[in-house]
């Protein structure tokens, strides 16, 4: 996964806590507080999701790439949500996966955001957004 700038710090969810939600912590890519998302590596039993300050990644899987871009408004806050499980989770029953979400804010949920994390709707009741994709297949 390559961001198409440094993201900058990101928010990444760690262990699940006592009240059945897991804490935020700030990092700085590729491996915030020494766990590298940038490449998937072997099943090692970690799962985590994170919040890359940035509209636009290209993923790059061997000769393919995919490139992903969220467009929106001027101060609409733009991220790409990451998640990455390499066997370790759910408790019971791991798989392995990966998930890459480009979205309009900056948390996964709103009761943590704070001032400029979330994408507010205008007065008008309508937000426009784009979605942009591009795939190749590399030589």
């Amino acid at each position: 996964l390559l961001p198409a700038r440094d993201p900058g710090p990101e928010r990444r969810a760690g262990a699940q806590g006592q009240d059945g939600r897991a804490p935020f912590v700030e990092g700085r890519w590729p491996a915030p507080l020494g766990l590298p998302l940038d490449r998937l590596g072997p099943d090692d039993g970690t799962a985590a999701g994170a919040v890359l300050r940035c509209p636009a990644v290209r993923v790059e899987d061997g000769r393919d790439a995919l490139d992903l871009r969220v467009e929106a408004p001027d101060g609409v806050p733009l991220s790409t949500a990451l998640w990455r499980n390499l066997g370790g989770f759910p408790e019971g029953a791991p798989y392995r996966s990966v998930g890459v979400e480009p979205m309009l804010g900056a948390v996964f949920d709103l009761a943590e955001a704070g001032p400029g994390d979330a994408a507010v709707v205008p007065s008008s009741g309508e937000l426009t957004w784009r979605l942009v994709l591009a795939a190749e297949r590399m030589v």
